[in-house]
């Protein structure tokens, strides 16, 4: 099996199209500053840092996909196109390391919770 060999995928752009590339360009660009400045405010805690950090990249791997797509719409380049599926992969990988490490972390934070409670409670009895 080649690995090398490249297929060739071609589709028609309607004016609907493009329009709707521009929509999901617009959404993903609002996004990606959310992501970025959530991320930016989880980082001002040095643990939760863990967490802001691939928030921060997914949001701006989020942006440059809504610039490439909304580039894609309005020059029609199969690079741009190219770049925007790349960087919407970039995305939800970095988005899943972003909620994986927000459920470990919920954890922790519920297990230390019942550890305070369960130790104050027997300060009682």
């Amino acid at each position: 099996m080649n690995t090398n060999q490249t297929n060739t995928i071609t589709f028609q752009t309607t004016e609907l199209l493009k329009k709707h590339m521009r929509f999901i360009a617009t959404m993903q660009q609002i996004f990606g500053v959310i992501f970025i400045i959530a991320g930016s405010f989880t980082c001002l805690g040095i643990i939760s840092a863990i967490i802001g950090i691939p928030q921060i990249i997914a949001g701006v791997k989020l942006f440059k996909s809504g610039s490439a797509f909304s580039l894609a719409a309005s020059l029609q380049k199969e690079d741009d196109i190219i770049a925007a599926i790349e960087n919407l992969y970039g995305y939800w990988k970095y988005f899943l390391i972003t909620f994986i490490a927000s459920v470990i972390f919920l954890i922790l934070y519920i297990a230390i919770i019942i550890t305070i409670f369960s130790s104050l409670a027997n300060g009682y009895y």
